[in-house]
C-alpha cells in the first residue's frame, strides 16, 4: 500500500472515532438530562405527580409557584431549592412538593 494512502486511511479511521466518541458523548448529556417530574403530597393523599418538564430549572419554578400558592392557604412553606422540594404546614394540614428526575419516584420502587 503506498506510504500516502496509509496516511490518509488512518486520518480517516482517527476523523471517524472522534465523531464517533463525540457523538456518544452528546447522546449520554442528553439522556442524562431527561424530564423532571414535579411531584406534591397531602396530608391524606399519597405522592401524585402533577406536571412533566424538559428541564430541572423548569420544575423548580413551577415548584416554586406551587409552593407559593399554598402559602396564600396560610400554611407556613419552607422551600429548599438545592433539594428541589418545600414542606408547607399548618396545624392542620403538611403538604409537601419535590422535582425529581423522571427516573426517580417518591413512593418508592413499583411492587412486581
Amino acid at each position: 500500500m503506498n506510504p500516502r494512502r496509509e496516511e490518509v486511511a488512518a486520518a480517516l479511521c482517527t476523523r471517524t472515532l472522534l465523531a464517533t466518541l463525540c457523538l456518544l458523548a452528546l447522546t449520554t448529556s442528553v439522556s442524562a438530562e431527561g424530564t423532571w417530574t414535579l411531584w406534591m403530597m397531602g396530608a391524606s393523599s399519597p405522592w401524585d405527580s402533577v406536571g412533566n418538564f424538559p428541564t430541572r430549572e423548569q420544575c423548580m419554578e413551577a415548584l416554586h409557584q406551587q409552593a407559593q400558592a399554598v402559602e396564600k392557604l396560610g400554611l407556613k412553606v419552607t422551600e429548599d431549592p438545592p433539594g428541589g422540594s418545600f414542606a408547607a404546614t399548618d396545624a392542620d394540614r403538611d403538604i409537601r412538593g419535590q422535582c425529581l428526575p423522571d427516573t426517580e419516584d417518591p413512593r418508592g420502587p413499583k411492587a412486581k
